[in-house]
């Protein structure tokens, strides 16, 4: 008996928990970059720009203000990084959740993660670095680990056709 594992065999448990770490990984980044654009609660929110305006001018000012960021960055680094950080959020979460080059948008998400984890550290009150962006680099990680296994994407749909289409031309 070989103690050499199968590699003919789909491991589905590792298959499913790729999937379920991507898209978890993708839903908390895709609903922070929405969460930019609302304003109020329940049913009197409202999602537009001028919100989205508003949001990150008051966490660029946060961050100018609180934080010691401004004594090693400039004023206009940190807002650029408060005006675009909603849009990478829904980009790399959409990108992560469809699953195309998922070792790349897993890659994309954790440095994501990790700069928002850099303005959170560099804040007076840190509480929420390691409650919310810890665990979502930590599932990141997870999800970057059992990727080689991640079928249940796009990319891994592709790759699975083309090693169909080379063991039948092997054959």
């Amino acid at each position: 008996m070989s103690d050499h594992k199968s590699s003919c065999c789909t491991r589905l448990d590792l298959a499913f928990a790729n999937l379920i770490t991507r898209l978890w990984v993708a839903m908390r980044l895709f609903m922070a970059g929405v969460d930019k654009f609302r304003a109020g609660d329940g049913a009197a929110a409202t999602f537009n720009s001028a919100n989205y305006e508003t949001k990150t001018g008051l966490i660029s000012k946060l961050m100018t203000e609180n934080s010691m960021l401004s004594a090693i960055l400039p004023q206009s680094a940190i807002e650029s990084y408060a005006h675009s950080i909603g849009y990478a959020l829904i980009a790399v979460g959409i990108w992560a959740a469809v699953g195309i080059f998922s070792e790349f948008a897993l890659f994309a998400a954790g440095l994501t993660f990790l700069s928002l984890g850099f303005g959170l550290a560099a804040l007076p009150d840190d509480m929420e670095l390691t409650a919310n962006i810890g665990v979502g680099i930590l599932l990141t990680a997870i999800a970057l680990y059992t990727n080689k296994s991640g079928y249940l994407s796009v990319d891994g749909l592709i790759g699975r056709g083309r090693a169909k289409k080379s063991v039948s031309s092997e054959g």
